[in-house]
């Protein structure tokens, strides 16, 4: 089981907005977490990372800690994946997947 934000926070609802969209998002695009992290300009990791909701630190108990993207690195995505960054952190703009 990994760390995250408690689900009723507003970090936590923004995380899980921008973890769907990178997962729902890239597929209808064609892209992979390779070309998604190309063109954001971050690593596969980072993306995988930021799809699973985790990060590479560890808990005490050797668990990932919860994904908690940097504001650049969500600016990033949303340029990738052509959505604005108001969709990704608050679920609303422009973009095309279910909250």
């Amino acid at each position: 089981m990994r760390a995250e934000f408690p689900p009723t926070s507003p970090l936590g609802g923004a995380c899980r907005r921008i973890r769907r969209a990178c997962q729902r998002s890239s597929p209808k695009r064609g892209l992979t977490q390779e070309r998604l992290g190309q063109l954001a300009g971050i690593s596969r990791n980072q993306v995988q990372n930021i799809e699973h909701s985790r990060n590479n630190t560890k808990d005490l108990r050797g668990r990932p800690g919860a994904g908690n993207p940097t504001m650049d690195t969500v600016f990033q995505l949303a340029n990738a994946l052509q959505v604005d960054v108001s969709f990704l952190i608050f679920g609303n703009g422009n973009g095309d997947i279910d909250e």
